[in-house]
């Protein structure tokens, strides 16, 4: 037997996620409630049952699902193409209606259910781990400090980002996120 759901199964599961989706952001985590999806999506509580066994793993999985892809860079244009490559990827990512949309709630999500939290550090990891690769590239090109800091790095590039997403100044990303790199680079120009 196949472990890949039928296409039904799949657009039952797709429906659900969208309505558990849209019910979080409206409503807040209290309002993602097993009857609530079902109604929402017009889909049978068994068959949400079917997918999750409960409404955490529902909301978990809702998490999964919106969490943008993380897109590697290309590093053979150097360092400093990469960094500016990633760090508008992000602004990007930010600037997507969707994303900005359902951040807030998944902020508060991860308050109060620790596989959420968990789940959204996985995410992080592997992002920092992407930018620890861009910033080895600067210091094996002799532009940034061998004991530069990489988390910090990506709450100093990142951080204003966010801050902006969450005010709705999605329009202003792309700008913000070159000043935000040219400001990080200007204590290390030669």
């Amino acid at each position: 037997m196949s472990d890949t759901p039928s296409p039904r199964a799949a657009r039952s599961r797709e429906r659900l996620l969208r309505a558990a989706t849209d019910l979080l952001v409206e409503s807040g985590p209290r309002g993602v409630t097993v009857d609530a999806v079902a109604e929402a999506s017009g889909v049978a509580k068994s068959t949400l049952y079917r997918q999750w066994s409960s409404r955490d793993d529902m909301l978990i999985d809702v998490v999964r699902c919106n969490i943008p892809a993380l897109t590697q860079p290309n590093l053979t244009d150097g360092f400093e193409s990469a960094l500016r490559w990633y760090v508008n990827d992000g602004a990007a990512t930010l600037a997507d209606p969707e994303w900005s949309r359902i951040i807030p709630a998944m902020m508060s999500l991860q308050v109060t259910m620790p596989a959420v939290a968990a789940c959204i550090e996985i995410d992080r990891t592997s992002k920092t781990a992407t930018l620890r690769t861009i910033v080895d590239l600067g210091i094996e090109e002799g532009i940034l400090p061998a004991d530069i800091d990489v988390e910090m790095a990506s709450r100093i590039l990142f951080g204003p980002l966010v801050y902006s997403s969450l005010l709705g100044d999605q329009d202003q990303l792309d700008k913000l996120a070159v000043e935000v790199v040219d400001r990080f680079l200007a204590p290390y120009a030669v």
